[in-house]
């Protein structure tokens, strides 16, 4: 369990786990593993570019890990990222326009996160490592947006390390800020997950993991940035809201619930000196948002050194496609007027120009009839992620293994969203180029 997305952790295996090892030392962030040793110092540079100029945005990242002692281990991550380009806002645009309006944004992250695994107890067979417990802490800072987190972990192995459940519990603080909160006001925001892991290698090339996750978010969990497009047609019309672009800040609930279950498959192909790399995703929570998300990846491990049958790059093609409802609280537009939350009843006077509305001590005046303006929903929002959506990432890695102590990563992926059922512009949703380099230093 992380409390911030540094990507995964090397673990010591031994004996018959050999084969194992690599396939699941795929799954990390440097993916070809050493043979001795696990003390690295990686950097990535990711570009993350939507079509037609949106949004881009530019990641360094710097990730070490090092082993202390045979009991201790510890990793840490720094993450720069900068962000600029334009989003959808919410609202719709003008009629015939096919183009959602968009406004402009940047900024900077800057995040890191430090654990420390610490190994102890012994199997029946006297392996050390029975107990790995793991404490994590982490922290992200943007202009409008910092976070805090602690994590610990908790894994036991045995079966003679064949099997690991590991059981995890995470804690965020946040606090942020944006354009519909209005200058130096700060909201928060607090996140708890637990999750229930079980690793089992069925066979010295077979792994498999099942994972259980339950997280908690409450406080202010509204995006500060979106809005929505209220509309109803009065009886004098130029008292109808503005139908285009937004005139009323979204409203999400101030709790999620979410239980994501997530199930993988390793499974080494001696033959071919391959991998096959297969997951699910099924995420569900009280927003009514339901998703399922498969991944297939093929890992190759190709040419010879040194005379010996050792791999010096591995090609990495993979496919992964999402698909999730929309939440309950999702419309593109919503019926009502922004200035009355509650409704009203209101009444047209004879002479054209004036409302008179149930508040009003004349009401209902000189009018013959009234009417009836509907109140707000609980919740809304016109943000495209939380629609009904597909999305769709595809790419290659290819992971090349210079000397024992450099390898180098080069990868691009295919980003598409697409909406479903056809009740969004799909203007609104992005596809995106995603280039990735970067080396591991080995010691």
């Amino acid at each position: 369990m992380k409390t911030f997305s540094a990507r995964g952790a090397a673990t010591r295996r031994a004996g018959s786990e050999a084969l194992a090892l690599w396939v699941a030392g795929l799954l990390h962030w440097g993916s070809l593993s050493r043979a001795t040793g696990e003390d690295r110092v990686d950097y990535r540079y990711e570009d993350y570019s939507e079509d037609e100029g949106r949004i881009q945005v530019r990641t360094h990242a710097a990730h070490f890990a090092a082993e202390l002692s045979s009991q201790v281990a510890v990793k840490g991550q720094f993450v720069y990222d900068a962000i600029s380009g334009a989003t959808p806002t919410g609202g719709p645009p003008a009629p015939g326009d096919p183009e959602v309006p968009r406004v402009n944004l940047s900024d900077i992250r800057r995040a890191g996160s430090l654990e420390t695994a610490i190994q102890y107890g012994a199997e029946t067979d006297g392996k050390n490592g029975r107990f790995v417990t793991t404490p994590q802490v982490a922290y992200s800072k943007e202009s409008d947006y910092e976070s805090a987190g602690l994590a610990l972990n908790q894994t036991i192995n045995f079966n003679q390390r064949n099997t690991a459940l590991t059981v995890g519990l995470a804690e965020n603080w946040d606090r942020l800020t944006g354009s519909y909160l209005g200058a130096g006001n700060w909201e928060r925001k607090d996140t708890t997950d637990l999750l229930v892991g079980l690793r089992q290698i069925l066979t010295p090339r077979t792994v498999v993991t099942l994972n259980l996750t339950f997280g908690y978010a409450r406080g202010y969990l509204t995006d500060p940035y979106k809005g929505v497009n209220f509309g109803y047609s009065y009886p004098i019309s130029f008292y109808d809201p503005v139908s285009v672009d937004t005139n009323s800040p979204e409203l999400r609930p101030d709790s999620r619930f979410r239980q994501v279950a997530y199930l993988s498959l390793l499974h080494y192909v001696d033959a071919v000196r391959g991998a096959v790399e297969s997951s699910y995703r099924f995420h569900h929570d009280d927003w009514g948002v339901v998703a399922h998300t498969v991944e297939l990846a093929w890992h190759q491990k190709l040419g010879r050194r040194g005379g010996e049958l050792e791999p010096w790059v591995t090609l990495s093609p993979f496919f992964r496609f999402h698909h999730q409802s929309a939440a309950d609280f999702y419309g593109t537009q919503f019926a009502g007027d922004p200035a009355l939350a509650n409704g009203g009843v209101g009444a047209a006077q004879s002479d054209g120009f004036t409302i008179l509305f149930a508040d009003d001590p004349a009401f209902p005046g000189d009018a013959t009839g009234t009417f009836t303006v509907p109140a707000h929903p609980q919740h809304y929002s016109s943000d495209y992620r939380l629609s009904r959506l597909n999305t769709f990432t595809y790419g290659l890695t290819a992971d090349i293994r210079v000397h024992d102590h450099l390898s180098l990563t080069a990868g691009y992926k295919r980003y598409v969203m697409e909406g479903v059922g056809g009740g969004t512009l799909e203007s609104a949703y992005p596809s995106a180029h995603v280039f990735t380099v970067g080396a591991t230093v080995w010691f």
